[in-house]
């Protein structure tokens, strides 16, 4: 399955600690977002680590198909964020969207949806709790799917979304 991808437009006011990473090889795209807890260099560090991991995963062919193990994934950078004194806290979630099918997991309050082209949305990241996040040692991801990719995959963070801090949209290509 091809996949077009939209990047996020932020507002040149924006402050905020996300990372995004989108990797892709001819078989399946990984998708790593974190948004830091709060505007300090912990919530970067945090952040940054995250989405670090996660794409090391990717690198290194380490790319679970079931939600269960993206779940023991985050649990690990949780702990590895921890005993980093520099690291704050952040929320995060990686899919992996392959032969049409996404899995992952969550933590925090970032958001994943499929907007199918009839019918409502369907929320992958629910029923996610908004804490603990990574970084703080107990952290308790959530998994999802796996769910058949029938629509527009989006992404975004919950909190401090505005019209000018558009989500990144994955869809199938035409």
């Amino acid at each position: 399955m091809k996949l077009e991808i939209n990047g996020t437009r932020r507002a040149t006011h924006d402050t905020s600690h996300d990372r995004l990473s989108v990797l892709r090889n001819a078989h399946c795209t990984l998708i790593a977002l974190a948004d830091g807890a709060d505007s300090g260099r912990g919530a970067e560090v945090a952040a940054a680590r995250a989405v670090n991991e996660l794409a090391l995963c990717f690198r290194n062919g380490a790319l679970p198909e079931h939600a269960r193990d993206w779940v023991m994934i985050l649990e690990t950078i949780d702990r590895v964020a921890f005993s980093d004194p520099d690291a704050g806290e952040t929320s995060a979630f990686v899919m992996l969207v392959q032969r049409g099918i996404v899995v992952g997991a969550s933590v925090g309050d970032s958001l994943a949806y499929v907007i199918p082209p009839i019918g409502e949305p369907r929320l992958l990241t629910s029923p996610q709790k908004r804490g603990p996040r990574i970084g703080t040692g107990i952290a308790s991801p959530i998994g999802f799917g796996p769910v058949q990719l029938d629509g527009k995959l989006v992404t975004r963070r919950a909190a401090r979304f505005d019209d000018d801090d558009l989500p990144t949209t994955i869809a199938p290509a035409a």
